[in-house]
């Protein structure tokens, strides 16, 4: 016997299961659950259903009795909402507040905006990273603070499908006035050219990291909206500096500040 089917016979013989007809919750309702020796808020995901052969799908008549029900509610705030079974007697009415409507309607305006399709993008729920057609401006010289804001949005923007999707927002570079040669960088990038000077940076962005779709261990509407973390970088620097192929290629760094989870992606799908 399962531990479904065991929780299901308790609740049965203790007088505690419900006909589909007589449900006291739907999909969707807003609840409270007992759990951890607290009750929690959450919301109804799905009904498990039995009928005479045990748990079932609501694809017949005889599929009718509520056993318990799947809960979407947070229990570790790192994880963010997850679905998690959940006694008849453990489950309450709840009305919804005010951030509960923000938050569906944010989720649902999400959700209608996602892209479809087999873009990168669409993989996380997410637009396309950014590219540069081209890299090679200024062909002298030091370029200007909206070029290397660019090629700073190209080098940190890029994803797989699979781990996750770096995107940026916010980015903001000043050039330095003077240039020095390669060999003052810490790191020194393995196609830079060595025959070109660098240009170091300071300046600032948004940073978000964002989660396949097809990796969440949640299945809510929720978690697949609010797939990503941000973080602000106020006090980032970096550099600018030619390839071998005359690309330019800039980056900036920064410690991150006011780090945010599960928030919504970049605008921009």
């Amino acid at each position: 016997m399962t531990r479904t089917t065991i929780l299901f016979t308790f609740l049965l013989f203790a007088g505690t299961a419900h006909s589909v007809q007589a449900q006291p919750f739907k999909v969707g309702d807003y609840v409270d659950v007992q759990a951890f020796s607290q009750w929690i808020p959450g919301r109804v995901f799905k009904l498990v259903l039995y009928g005479p052969g045990g748990q079932c799908e609501p694809l017949s008549a005889s599929c009718s009795t509520i056993g318990a029900y799947i809960v979407t509610y947070v229990v570790n705030p790192a994880s963010g909402p997850t679905e998690n079974m959940t006694a008849l007697a453990d489950v309450r009415a709840r009305v919804p507040t005010a951030e509960d409507k923000r938050v569906e309607a944010e989720t649902s305006a999400a959700l209608a905006r996602q892209p479809h399709g087999n873009t990168l993008g669409a993989k996380y729920g997410t637009r396309d990273p950014r590219t540069c057609s081209s890299r090679t401006a200024p062909i002298r010289g030091a370029p200007t603070a909206d070029q290397a804001a660019q090629y700073v949005v190209c080098e940190m923007e890029q994803g797989d499908g699979g781990n996750p999707l770096s995107l940026v927002t916010n980015v903001k570079a000043q050039v330095a006035s003077v240039s020095h040669a390669p060999t003052q960088l810490i790191n020194t990038p393995s196609d830079i050219d060595p025959r070109q000077p660098v240009w170091d940076l300071r300046g600032s962005f948004t940073s978000y990291s964002c989660a396949s779709l097809g990796s969440l261990l949640a299945s809510n509407d929720f978690a697949r909206t609010h797939n990503c973390n941000a973080g602000d970088a106020p006090n980032a620097t970096g550099y600018c500096y030619k390839n071998t192929f005359g690309d330019w290629h800039c980056a900036l760094f920064g410690a991150p500040a006011n780090e945010r989870t599960h928030v919504l992606p970049p605008a921009g799908y």
